[in-house]
C-alpha cells in the first residue's frame, strides 16, 4: 500500500432530527489532499458523528464530523486545516520510517555477508605469488621480473 493513500471514514451526521451520511462535509479536506498528490477514499461507516483519517492502517486524525464546515474549502475551516496538517506530518514520519527501516535492512544484509558464516571472497588468482613490479616514479610500466630496473631514461 502506498504512503500517499488516505482513507477517510465518516459516519452519519445528525442535524435537524435527521441522520444521514454527508460527504459534503469532507469536500475541503478531500480536494486539498488530492491537490497535494494523495489518493483519497471516502468510506461511510455506521458510527454517528465520526470522522477518522487513516494512513497505512494507522489513525492519524479523529474528530466529530459536526465540527467540519459544510461544503467549504479547507482554507476557511480550521478543523480541516488541522486534519490536512496531521496527514502531511504523518506522511513525512512514515516516509522517514520507511527509509530508516530500509537502511537497517541493508546494513543487516551487509553484516550477514561479512560474518563467519557468509561465503568467502576469493580472487581468481593467487595474490601472494604475483611477481610483477611497477615503476612508480617515471613511466608506470609493469614488468614481470623480480629484479626491476627501469630503462625509461
Amino acid at each position: 500500500m502506498s504512503i500517499q493513500y488516505v482513507r477517510i471514514y465518516y459516519g452519519p451526521h445528525d442535524s435537524f432530527y435527521t441522520v444521514c451520511h454527508k460527504p459534503q462535509k469532507l469536500r475541503g479536506i478531500r480536494e486539498h489532499l488530492q491537490k497535494l498528490g494523495f489518493r483519497v477514499d471516502l468510506v461511510p461507516v455506521d458510527f454517528v458523528n465520526l470522522c477518522v483519517i487513516e494512513m497505512c492502517g494507522h489513525e492519524v486524525f479523529r474528530c466529530n464530523i459536526r465540527n467540519l464546515s459544510f461544503n467549504t474549502s479547507s482554507e476557511r475551516d480550521a478543523v480541516a486545516r488541522r486534519a490536512i496538517n496531521a496527514v502531511v506530518d504523518s506522511n513525512l514520519k512514515l516516509l522517514r520510517n520507511k527509509n530508516y527501516l530500509w537502511c537497517w535492512a541493508l546494513i543487516d544484509e551487509q553484516i550477514f555477508r561479512r560474518s563467519e558464516y557468509a561465503p568467502k571472497d576469493y580472487w581468481p588468482f593467487d595474490v601472494d605469488n604475483f611477481d610483477s613490479l611497477e615503476c612508480t616514479e617515471c613511466c608506470k610500466n609493469i614488468k614481470k621480473t623480480k629484479a626491476f630496473d627501469c630503462d625509461c631514461e
